[in-house]
């Protein structure tokens, strides 16, 4: 009788030790809810930034560089100019836009030996624009307090009544002091992993403007800060090479709440 009773006691506790077992492989196996709820709170927070692409659809517009184009195989860029074009110029410390008045030139580019294109404006023009609704005549423009916005920096534009902060983001790699052509020193960057945010004084329609992996001996500019399209809200114009051997530009677009963005490049490398 007292073996059976020490059997059956055997048993009983093999039994119990085999559930808690069970249950603390099945308490391993949940989920780490903290950590979900972690996850989900940087996505809600992420997604209120957005990044703007630039234009690929010419029927939304175009921008234009004016400058010499290398013809490759009968492939002319310059063939796209017609009398929609504008031309947003500078003159006497005031910018305007108004129809393109250029001339086309041809040339021969010695470095890459093919024949050019030059397109040679009758103004200073920063660049020609095909947009719809574009009107000739003054442009509101908004003095530029730095060109450059290195990361961890920040630039602030009023106008309207509205306040629009680009700031920067990215890596420093390096740093020197260089002199310009004037003799003046100025402190430049080698740059990796660069953003440009465009953050409204309402801080809830964040955007990143563009994202640039590396430059290569150059960095980004502001040309141009002012109402394009003249909706009462400021667009915005940069210089955006990878490279030193690249000519790009941004036109960053507010279009009444609905912000475009176009961009035009030119490689010249040899």
């Amino acid at each position: 009788m007292n073996i059976s009773i020490n059997i059956s006691l055997i048993l009983g506790l093999f039994f119990l030790q085999a559930c808690t077992n069970s249950s603390t492989k099945q308490h391993r196996n949940l989920p780490d809810t903290a950590n979900t709820s972690d996850s989900l709170a940087l996505s809600t927070s992420d997604s209120t930034t957005s990044f703007v692409s630039p234009k690929s659809d010419s029927s939304q517009g175009q921008i234009f560089l004016v400058r010499s184009y290398r013809i490759w195989e009968k492939n002319d860029p310059t063939t796209v100019l017609n009398k929609e074009w504008y031309d947003l110029y500078e003159e006497n410390g005031q910018y305007y836009l108004g129809k393109a008045d250029y001339e086309v030139k041809d040339g021969f580019d010695d470095c890459a030996q093919v024949v050019t294109k030059s397109v040679e404006s009758r103004r200073n023009s920063l660049l020609f624009l095909k947009l719809k609704g574009l009107k000739a005549g003054a442009v509101e423009h908004v003095k530029i307090s730095h060109s450059e916005v290195w990361p961890k920096e920040s630039v602030a534009y009023s106008f309207n009544n509205q306040k629009i902060e680009l700031k920067g983001s990215g890596t420093i790699k390096s740093t020197e002091v260089q002199t310009d052509e004037k003799g003046h020193e100025k402190v430049f960057h080698e740059v990796t992993n660069y953003k440009l945010l465009y953050i409204p004084s309402n801080r809830n329609k964040e955007k990143i403007l563009f994202q640039v992996d590396q430059y290569d001996h150059v960095f980004m500019s502001t040309l141009f800060v002012g109402d394009i399209d003249r909706d009462g809200a400021l667009d915005f114009i940069f210089s955006n090479p990878k490279n030193y051997e690249e000519e790009a530009m941004l036109l960053f677009l507010s279009n009444n709440g609905n912000p475009l963005m176009f961009e035009a490049e030119e490689q010249f490398d040899c």
